[in-house]
């Protein structure tokens, strides 16, 4: 938890600046670094100004309100925070196709 996070006028790059370096402040966080990525945000999301004023609250609302101000999803990863534009997507995804027991035996040659 956040006790505050009270900011105006902030870019994204910096909103995000702002938070990592709350988080170092944090006794409770394990070694103070949180990593977060900015990925396929167009300039003008990065340019638009963002203000919040909280009190209380998760490190997840805060970039949540972040992401949201700046027009932005976000992802949490095993090693970081991944904030993404909802055209960007680098998510994996897996199809399967069925082939002939023989297929590299045979050079994958139509039949």
């Amino acid at each position: 938890m956040l006790t505050e996070v009270k900011f105006k006028d902030l870019t994204l790059e910096e909103a995000v600046a702002y938070v990592k370096q709350a988080v170092k402040n944090l006794h409770t966080f394990g070694d103070g670094n949180l990593n977060v990525i900015i990925l396929g945000a167009s300039e003008e999301q990065k340019k638009k100004k963002i203000s919040l004023d909280i009190r209380d609250i998760s490190l997840r609302s805060t970039l949540d309100h972040i992401a949201h101000a700046a027009g932005l999803k976000i992802r949490v990863d095993a090693h970081a925070v991944v904030l993404t534009s909802s055209e960007h997507s680098d998510e994996l995804s897996t199809r399967t196709y069925r082939v002939p027991p023989d297929f590299i035996a045979t050079g994958s040659a139509a039949k």
